[in-house]
Formats: C-alpha cells, structure tokens, sequence
C-alpha cells in the first residue's frame, strides 16, 4: 500500500472509532443501560467473576503455590480427584476427599475461590477391563456414582463449584474404546456413551441436589454439536469448551466457516472470530435445548519456546488479557487458562517447573488488578471487525471508567487524548506506567500495540475527542 493510501487508511479508521467511542460515551452512565445484544454479551458482574485457573497440584505442583491464586486475584480454579482415586475398589468410595485436595479446598473456601471440578477418566482400577468386556473401565453407571460422591463431598465443602463430565472426551479412552469418527459425526458410538455417562451423571447428581451445575467437555466446538444432535439431557448448565487455536491469536478461532470437517454445521462465521463461534454454539444449544446454556471455557492457552504452534513469551503477555477480556465480552462465564504450572503438560504454565514466574504471570495479575472489581460496559471499537483492527472495551467501577485498548495485527497506532485532561493514568500490559506523547499537531497521545493497554481518567467521563493514527 502507498503511504497515501496508509493515511487515508487510517483518517477513515480513526473517524470510525471517534464516532463510536463518542457515541459511547455521550451516554448517561448513571442510568441502567440495555442489556447487551448481539455478539456483545457480558454479565452484569465484576470481571473477576470471568478469572480461572487450571490448577497442577495433582501433577506436582507445589502446595507452595497456593498462595500465588490470591496473589493472581484467581476467582475459579480447575481442579479434580480422579474417579480412581476416589472408587480404589468397586462400590467402596473413600468417604473424604484425600488429605491433599481438602488442603487445596480449605485454601479456595478462606479466599473465596470456586472449583470447576473435572470429573475423570476411566476407572481401570476398579473396573478392569476384560475381552468378555472390554470397555468396562469407562461404564456409565460407575461414572456416574463417582459424579455423585464428589457433589455430595464437594457440596458439603461449602466451596462453590461447578461439575465437568469428563475431559476432552474425543482424544481420551471413550472414543478409543468405543470407536466413531473422532468429530463426532454420527453415527459415533463413542458419543452415544458419553451421553449415556452425561445423563446417569446428570440422575445421579440432580438426585442430591437439583442446583448443581454440571458441564458436558470437549476442546472442539464441532463435538458439541454432536453432542446436542445424540441428545444432551435438558438439565445440564451448559458446555465448557478449550478453544485452542496456536500459534493464532485469540480473536480468531482454529477453524472456519466452511471447514470440511464440520459438515454440516457451520460453526463460525466467515471472518473466523472467537465470538461467532461463542454465538454459534450457544445458539445452537438454545434452539436444541430450550434454554440459554452457559458456555466455560475450562482450558485455553498457547505453548512457549519451540513446542509445536509455540509463540514468544512476549506475543503470549498479550495475548493472555486479550484472550480474558474478548471471552467476557462474549458472555463466557469463566475462562481457565492453562495453566498455573508447566508440570507435564510442557511450557504452557504462568510459572515454570523451578518456580520461577512466567512473564505472563505478572500480566496476569496486573489485568486482575486492573480490572478485577470493574463491570465491562461496552465495546466502543471492533464490534464490526472482530478479529482484525483496533479493538476497545470500557470498564465502570467504584473509581470510575477504564477503557482498555489493543491493535490485533500488533500495528502500532496512536490514540489522541484530550489536551487539556490532567488525570489521565495509563498502563502496560505489566502494570508499568505508559508515557504519552506529542504529535505534531500538539495532541497528546498513547501509542498502541498488540498488548492492551489500561487507560483511565475523568476525560472518559465526557464525550471524547479521539482519532487513532500513525
């Protein structure tokens, strides 16, 4: 592109977001606003409400690490006691959770912190397979009293949670076992006995309490469409999901809208957004279900240092409250990164195996510093181009207004602030303060980048006067 054609580029993307964000904030935010529509769809509650963690403590992380959740300002954590564990002999089910996981749960109830629990695998332990049985290990009614022994425990605990049949089903023992094509395409046997798991769980858990939720699991948004199609009890909450999509970034999703595999499903649109594919799928549900599923996401992350589909650590910083911030504003009702801890699952943890923290551990907590106690409001840019350009998103809390503002491409643009506003407060994705600049036409400015930045002030009290450009 000529570098006329560059500047004409920007003047007219600027005035697009300048009108929105005008728009915007010409509004009353005293006054009960609308409730969202659309692909827009955030909950009326603190932002820290959306912030989980996948926890490594029963493949050795330390106990040490508890601490760090408080320090993250986590609110979920992903953790679970293996059916094996928990059923060592058939019909005799250990009538407490062992003494490491009540540690961790005394933790989570002292700080306030819920438990997504992931109720797996098979049991070979005490359902051993035999050629006269060969699946024996992965039956539905074991599974299912297992499901019930951990809500009665977990209900008892006091600590809130939340029930996750299985994980990531289609790369585990049930289709191994079972057989079927790996998506899920019917016919599939192997889905046809996850939701015979799904719905003795589902008897076997509502029977002692009706309020709890549970989750069907699978990291493909396609299965779950299966799912649904093979006839998904009406009394799960919802589906919990892993969006995997490496090296890409997190606005964009790891398939598209004519995927051949998905057939005949079309499962996102054709500009391959994360938030069409959280549209789709909850339609869906809705129309096959009859009521609004919850959809959680209970693993995302990307790998580090040169593991298949890897990124730099410092494409990951910012990726991490991209990842956070566009899953709230989809509606998704917690999202756990993977993970706390490298442990065996490679460089994938917020800290690594010697202790040491990640990078993204820090940007994880200055996002949960940030914006933590804040109420996303709206997106003021973006909403027409979701997984490309400028996108924005205002948060309201107790101490005001916080707009927080990101490039998807990493371009680097500048976002021009008011003149003569004094309070303006702005930074990084590591909580380190952001200098403002001037252009040459005197404007103070913020230059942007691909990790978003935190930018508060009085002046997002008023109308502003903004334009984005080089």
């Amino acid at each position: 592109m000529s570098k006329q054609g560059k500047r004409l580029l920007w003047i007219v993307l600027g005035f697009v977001l300048w009108m929105g964000l005008e728009s915007a904030m010409a509004a009353d935010w005293g006054a009960v606003l609308p409730p969202p529509g659309g692909d827009f769809q955030p909950a009326a509650t603190p932002f820290r409400e959306t912030l989980c963690l996948g926890v490594k403590f029963s493949q050795g992380e330390p106990l040490a690490s508890l601490s760090n959740l408080s320090e993250l300002g986590v609110r979920w954590v992903r953790d679970n006691v293996g059916w094996s564990i928990m059923e060592p002999t058939a019909g005799q089910f250990l009538s407490h959770f062992p003494n490491d996981f009540q540690q961790r749960l005394d933790y989570y109830k002292a700080h306030g912190i819920g438990v997504v629990f992931m109720l797996a695998y098979g049991n070979q332990k005490a359902y051993p397979n035999t050629p006269e049985n060969p699946t024996h290990s992965v039956n539905a009614s074991g599974f299912s009293r297992y499901a019930a022994q951990v809500a009665g425990l977990m209900k008892a605990s006091g600590v809130p949670f939340v029930l996750e049949i299985w994980n990531e089903p289609h790369n585990d023992a049930i289709l191994q076992k079972f057989g079927g094509h790996w998506q899920g395409k019917a016919p599939s046997p192997w889905v046809d006995q996850y939701i015979k798991i799904t719905q003795e769980s589902v008897r076997a858990v509502k029977a002692i309490d009706p309020a709890i939720k549970l989750l069907t699991d699978d990291d493909m948004w396609i299965v779950h469409y299966w799912f649904l199609e093979a006839g998904l009890p009406k009394e799960i909450a919802g589906f919990a999901v892993h969006p995997y999509n490496a090296p890409a970034n997190p606005e964009y999703t790891a398939v598209a809208y004519d995927t051949d595999w998905t057939r005949p499903f079309n499962v996102v649109d054709q500009d391959r957004s994360f938030r069409s594919a959280v549209r789709r799928l909850r339609d869906q549900g809705k129309a096959k279900l009859g009521y609004t599923p919850e959809i959680w996401i209970t693993e995302w992350g990307w790998p580090l240092e040169g593991a298949k589909g890897s990124i730099p650590e410092s494409t990951l910083v910012a990726y991490l409250p991209r990842t956070y911030i566009l899953a709230a504003a989809a509606g998704i009702k917690a999202t756990c990164w993977f993970s706390s801890y490298d442990a065996v699952d490679g460089l994938m943890g917020l800290t690594r195996n010697n202790g040491q923290h990640r990078q993204t551990y820090f940007a994880y907590q200055t996002m949960a510093r940030q914006l933590g106690d804040m109420i996303l409001l709206s997106q003021l840019a973006g909403a027409d181009h979701p997984a490309s350009g400028i996108q924005g998103f205002v948060f309201t809390g107790a101490r005001g207004r916080k707009l927080v503002v990101w490039s998807v491409e990493g371009a680097a643009p500048y976002l021009s602030v008011p003149a003569n506003e004094k309070t303006i407060e702005a930074v990084d994705v590591l909580g380190k303060p952001v200098a403002l600049d001037t252009s040459v036409q005197g404007r103070r400015r913020i230059k942007l980048g691909a990790a978003p930045v935190y930018i508060s002030g009085t002046w997002l009290d008023a109308p502003l006067d903004i334009g984005v450009n080089y």
